[in-house]
């Protein structure tokens, strides 16, 4: 047996492949959890359907039960485009982490075999690998990336519609087994008099919006989100005029640019107190060399989505919007021009900031303080 570990590749036999993957806890698929298959193509946009366990598709077929779900796979039955499946197990209606799955392992063929440990793991969503054909041979790469906000919200941001609800509960069973996330937090900063900006996930299905900070608390509307890019604008209602930031002028960072994190992550346990985080900046790239993304080392938590991210001299570069769970400091933030150029088809103004000088992050911090905001997402 080949036993991989997260990152590893390996070649199938063939096209047509079978593979087992076993919970941690038993009936824990079809009841709490639930496994998920998603064709896209090498820049991760959806080519297909998904296959859910309540939905097959032509190119698959589901076998085993709530504690092993099985799967004999044609590869090149997949939708035309394709040329990977993402495999991902997911909460049902991301009402709770997939910790509460306690661990994985997955078995392809009888000859590939990948653990997972997700005991810590607070996501409500993960991809655990993806088929994919490179050089008309088609292999298997082990994965461990979460998605905070479960399966749907992951869809909605590579441009897909898929439900992650149970098919028999539906949206509004109301039971027990069933809780929808009632409220979350994350990080805004003001880019006008009267907006600012956060991540589209962080006030996903929620219906009422509060902003705060020492200046205040005031209830904000979205005015226009950009799922796809993971980017909010909101309107305040009530407040002064707000202080905002400036965005980078001329050529982006590069690799090896330090850069500083402001946000309210953890706003719970930490009394909502502005944390400052400092690193560096480690690719120019996402995952999947997507270039709308950069990629950095200062460390976050759950809540700093949506936090500016600066250079050093004090401009923003872009807007923290995700991690990698289980990799050191692997963090990525929407990048700035994307961020200008979303507001400027939003006709909202901003500030252009050419670095001159070099502060230190206590400036930086003191500086911009006035224009970072708690954003407080519920339900009701």
């Amino acid at each position: 047996m080949k036993v991989l570990a997260p990152g590893a590749n390996i070649a199938l036999a063939n096209a047509r492949c079978s593979w087992n993957l076993e919970s941690g806890k038993a009936s824990v698929f079809g009841d709490f959890a639930a496994v998920a298959l998603l064709p896209v193509n090498e820049k991760r946009q959806p080519t297909g359907d998904a296959a859910l366990l309540h939905d097959e598709q032509r190119w698959m077929e589901w076998s085993g039960g709530p504690e092993n779900v099985g799967c004999t796979l044609t590869l090149d039955n997949l939708p035309g485009g394709s040329d990977r499946v993402l495999l991902m197990v997911y909460v049902y209606a991301a009402a709770g982490p997939v910790s509460d799955v306690s661990s994985l392992a997955l078995q392809i063929d009888n000859d590939i075999e990948y653990r997972l440990d997700l005991r810590d793991n607070g996501e409500a969503s993960i991809i655990i690998g993806e088929f994919y054909r490179r050089n008309e041979q088609w292999k298997f790469r082990a994965l461990s990336e979460g998605s905070a906000y479960g399966l749907a919200a992951f869809g909605r941001n590579i441009g897909l519609t898929v439900s992650d609800y149970h098919p028999r509960r539906g949206a509004n069973s109301g039971g027990q087994n069933e809780p929808r996330h009632q409220s979350a937090t994350g990080t805004a900063f003001a880019v006008g008099p009267a907006h600012l900006m956060t991540c589209a996930h962080v006030i996903e299905d929620m219906s009422v919006l509060h902003i705060s900070s020492l200046e205040g608390r005031y209830k904000v509307e979205p005015v226009v989100v950009d799922r796809r890019n993971d980017i909010a604008l909101l309107r305040v209602q009530g407040a002064s005029p707000l202080h905002s930031l400036p965005f980078r002028e001329g050529p982006g960072c590069e690799a090896g640019d330090n850069v500083v994190a402001l946000g309210y992550p953890l706003a719970s346990i930490s009394g909502g107190s502005l944390q400052v985080t400092q690193g560096g900046i480690s690719s120019l790239f996402g995952l999947h060399s997507d270039a709308s993304l950069l990629q950095f080392t200062a460390p976050i938590q759950p809540g700093s989505s949506g936090s500016p991210l600066f250079d050093s001299g004090g401009a923003v570069v872009g807007m923290v919007t995700s991690s990698v769970p289980d990799a050191q400091n692997m963090n990525f933030a929407v990048k700035s021009a994307l961020l200008v150029a979303f507001l400027q088809a939003c006709r909202v103004p901003t500030t252009l900031l050419r670095p001159e000088r070099t502060y230190s992050t206590t400036e930086i911090s003191r500086t911009a303080q006035s224009a970072l905001w708690l954003v407080e997402a519920s339900r009701s």
